[in-house]
């Protein structure tokens, strides 16, 4: 009986074991998306990133964060639904005006002459150096939207690329996040969407999950509506630092005036 328990805690402990990295070689497909990128690496996506379909998608989160398979679904629903076919590989996925847009925290812009698929580590430095201490958060990110929207003029994002964009700047928070991940319900503070620097950097320059840094897939299974308070977090600080103000406040203020106690 001992042998028993002991076979299934091994084999429940080996299911949560991370599964190990290795860099995309010659004729892997890769997309500009760090995530999926790194899903791949580490074997959760084919490690090739071709022939990829739908359920791929649902099922690598699943396994790799813990988080409801929409994360990875309802993006490759969008995709493919434009995209006109049922499977595609990663590096379709920089095709501009589905999901890839500009002003990307990560890649410089896609140009007529440059796919710019890979990652701009200079971008990634610049996005660490908006926080003057050891982690991101929602300020330091939120100033990162604003400098790469501005590195974009005379372009501007569309709102799809403005909810694109919110919602990949607040994955670095949801996943990077130092300890667990509060529910959506426990209606969290925006000051606890922290996230260590170097985690992120590894993260975002290497394309792999930092365990060495403390990286930890999330014992609470992540709701697609987690998303939401960080999302929140961030455009909240985009419209203070970009001197608007909350925008429940500017709604507000059309019908009651504008009122401190607001």
């Amino acid at each position: 009986m001992l042998h028993a328990f002991t076979a299934i805690f091994l084999a429940a402990s080996a299911a949560g074991a991370m599964r190990p990295w290795k860099a995309a070689g010659p004729g892997d497909s890769r997309s500009p998306c760090p995530m999926l990128n790194t899903l791949a690496n580490h074997g959760y996506l084919p490690h090739d990133g071709r022939n990829l379909s739908v359920k791929h998608f649902g099922d690598a989160v699943i396994e790799a964060l813990n988080a409801a398979p929409s994360y990875g679904t309802l993006p490759a629903r969008v995709f493919v639904k434009s995209w006109g076919k049922d499977f595609f590989d990663l590096e379709d996925l920089n095709t501009p005006g589905i999901l890839q847009h500009r002003g990307s925290l990560t890649r410089d812009d896609v140009t007529p002459t440059e796919r710019n698929i890979d990652v701009d580590a200079a971008r990634v430095s610049a996005l660490l150096e908006d926080s003057s201490t050891d982690y991101v958060d929602a300020a330091s990110i939120a100033k990162s939207r604003l400098r790469v929207e501005a590195l974009s003029e005379p372009e501007r994002l569309s709102s799809w690329d403005h909810l694109l964009a919110y919602m990949e700047a607040s994955l670095v928070l949801l996943v990077m996040k130092e300890g667990e991940v509060p529910s959506a319900f426990s209606f969290p503070s925006a000051k606890i969407w922290t996230a260590p620097k170097e985690r992120v950097r590894v993260w975002l320059t290497e394309e792999r999950l930092p365990d060495e840094l403390g990286w930890k897939r999330s014992e609470r299974k992540l709701g697609s509506l987690d998303l939401v308070p960080i999302m929140k977090a961030i455009f909240d600080e985009k419209r203070a630092q970009s001197g608007k103000g909350r925008l429940w406040k500017s709604f507000l203020s059309l019908f009651w005036g504008s009122r401190d106690e607001l």
